[in-house]
Formats: C-alpha cells, sequence, structure tokens
C-alpha cells in the first residue's frame, strides 16, 4: 500500500514517525458521457466567458471573491506557506472516551503505520489507547488543509495476528463543530407521541430478534452488483427483466400488524422453532 503522507503523531514531548494510507478503496463504477449520435466521449473545456478562449491549467489562478467581480489572488506558495504546525505532524491535543464521539462528525479514514525509528513508540500509544479504552483528539494538515481528528486503534478485537498482533491506528479526519448542521433544522420532527405499549413491546422485540455480532464481511453493494450485471446483459445486446415488486408492510393496514409479522419472519429466519411470544 503506498502511503500519501509522511510525518510524525506529537502529544507531550513524544514523537512517533509516521506515514498515513488510505483505509478506503473506491469501487463505484463510472459512466463515460457520450454524444448520442457517434458514441464519442465528451470533453469538457475550460473557456473563458469574457475572451472566449481556452483556458490550459498552466493559466488557470485561484481566486477568493471578496466583493462582486474582485478577487484575492491565492497561489500555491501561500498555501505552502501557511502557518500551520500540523503540515507534517498529527498534533494530539486531547483524550477522550472513544464511544463519547459522534459518528456525524466522521469524513474520512486514513491508517496510520509507523516510519523508520516510529515502531517503539507507535507500538506504545496504540498500548495505552487500548489500555484506557480512549482515542485522541488532533489535528492534522492533509491535502492542504487543517482538519480536526480521531486516532484510534482497529484490529486489536482479533489478537495473535502475524502482520500487526496489536492492530492498527487509524486517523479519521473529523468536520468541525460549525460545520455540522443543527438537527433541529430537520423539518417535519415529531414530538413526543402516545405510542400503545404493545407496539412497543412488539417493536423491541423485533429489534432483539435482528441484533447479531457486528459482521461486516456480510454485507454487499447490491446495487454495483446489479449494476454490473446490466452492463454485461447491455453489452452482449439483452435487457435486465426488472424484478417483480416484493409485497412488504404496505399491506398491513394496522402498524402492530406488520410489527408481528416482521417478528415472525426474523425469527423464522434465525431462530427456527421460536414463536412470538
Amino acid at each position: 500500500m503506498r502511503s500519501l503522507w509522511k510525518g510524525a503523531i506529537s502529544f507531550g514531548l513524544v514523537h512517533v514517525p509516521c506515514r498515513l494510507y488510505p483505509a478506503a478503496a473506491d469501487h463505484d463504477i463510472h459512466f463515460r458521457q457520450l454524444h448520442a449520435a457517434c458514441h464519442t466521449p465528451l470533453e469538457y473545456r475550460r473557456t473563458c466567458p469574457r475572451c472566449g478562449t481556452r483556458v490550459d491549467q498552466d493559466q488557470i489562478e485561484r481566486g477568493y471573491e471578496t466583493a462582486p467581480g474582485e478577487y484575492v489572488l491565492v497561489d500555491d506558495a501561500d498555501l505552502e506557506a501557511l502557518p500551520l504546525a500540523t503540515t507534517h505532524r498529527v498534533d494530539i491535543l486531547d483524550f477522550v472516551a472513544l464511544k463519547a464521539v459522534d459518528p456525524l462528525f466522521f469524513e474520512r479514514s486514513y491508517y496510520v503505520g509507523p516510519a523508520e525509528g516510529g515502531a517503539h513508540p507507535y507500538a506504545l500509544l496504540r498500548a495505552v489507547l487500548l489500555r484506557t479504552g480512549r482515542a485522541a483528539v488532533a489535528k492534522v494538515a492533509v491535502r492542504a488543509r487543517e482538519s480536526l481528528a480521531l486516532l484510534r486503534v482497529v484490529g486489536a478485537e482479533r489478537p495473535g495476528g502475524e502482520d500487526a498482533p496489536g492492530g492498527c491506528l487509524v486517523l479519521g479526519l473529523m468536520h468541525y463543530p460549525d460545520e455540522i448542521r443543527d438537527w433541529r433544522e430537520v423539518e417535519g420532527l415529531p414530538g413526543e407521541l402516545p405510542l400503545p405499549e404493545r407496539e412497543l413491546e412488539v417493536a423491541r422485540l423485533l429489534v432483539d430478534s435482528l441484533t447479531g455480532p457486528w459482521r461486516p464481511e456480510a454485507y454487499h453493494d447490491g446495487y454495483a452488483a446489479a449494476l454490473r450485471e446490466v452492463i454485461a446483459a447491455r453489452g452482449g445486446g439483452q435487457r435486465v427483466a426488472a424484478p417483480e415488486a416484493e409485497a412488504g408492510s404496505a399491506a398491513y393496514a394496522d402498524l402492530l400488524a406488520a410489527l408481528e409479522a416482521s417478528v415472525r419472519e426474523a425469527q423464522a429466519a434465525r431462530q427456527p422453532g421460536a414463536g412470538l411470544q
């Protein structure tokens, strides 16, 4: 795996030389846009609306609009000269309980591996995070932008692995609090409604029936698989038949009846012989 950032994790006077690696790969299916008349891939060219001329990449500048039609120019040298201590450093600010961090803040994750001379302090930081059950809140500049981040450990629940028996540090870039929209702006949220106790009991039973261990390998991208099937069929001159609509809870006029039927289905699938109590 190729690293995309090299620096050090810093907490107190301890420095951990490290590298960042992308933790996720893009498996989306990307389409090219074609001219319908001849199926030639389209080209997108930047043109100046004032001059009417084509603009190449080396002729493009960055500008921040301060007033209508007025811009402050910022070039690469300005960005590289930003006074950020986090340009090549993961600067740990605080340690917090991992469970206290709302996943709403998470944006993108990177695996953290030790760089030259960093194995021992890396193992030390990893071990202390595991023993305390905490994560480190930090700041880091990646791709010319300083971000809030959370440093935690993954993989330690499977000890004894040959490659990394103690797990791996993960740096998750996060949104700043002022970037998170207030949930109270969502329209139509119901207030506290009087819910029948029987509905609550059966809904809880349905949740219990569908509860199991976290097994990410059990989940697959059904959309991508279906799309590849369509592409393969169309490549052979065929069309994929649309599946018949499944009978869902819309067939039940009563919410409680739909819940009870769902419980029976879940129990039959996971616990043969079990019935609704």
